[in-house]
């Protein structure tokens, strides 16, 4: 799925309206996001939320992961997922 794809589904529209922007910058400047460089743009991502009283739900969060993601290699994905895996 292409990351503009989910950006029209049902879970991605019922956001907050920053929470779409901020996923929208994401998924749209972070074509060359590597397993390395993903959870840090996320905490960095968190930090600026938390400034404005708002943050991600576990589900907000999984839906992040899955658009950012995208273009991965197999490898590369797998290896999101166990870095991830640590911080549940």
């Amino acid at each position: 799925m292409n990351p503009e794809d989910f950006f029209t589904t049902p879970e991605f529209r019922k956001l907050h309206p920053v929470k779409q922007q901020v996923i929208k910058e994401l998924a749209l400047n972070g074509e060359s996001t590597t397993p390395e460089s993903m959870l840090p743009r996320i905490m960095t991502v968190n930090k600026e939320l938390s400034k404005r009283k708002l943050n991600f739900t576990k589900e907000e969060t999984a839906l992040l992961i899955r658009i950012m993601k995208q273009g991965m290699t197999p490898e590369e994905q797998q290896k999101v997922d166990m870095l991830m895996g640590f911080f549940r």
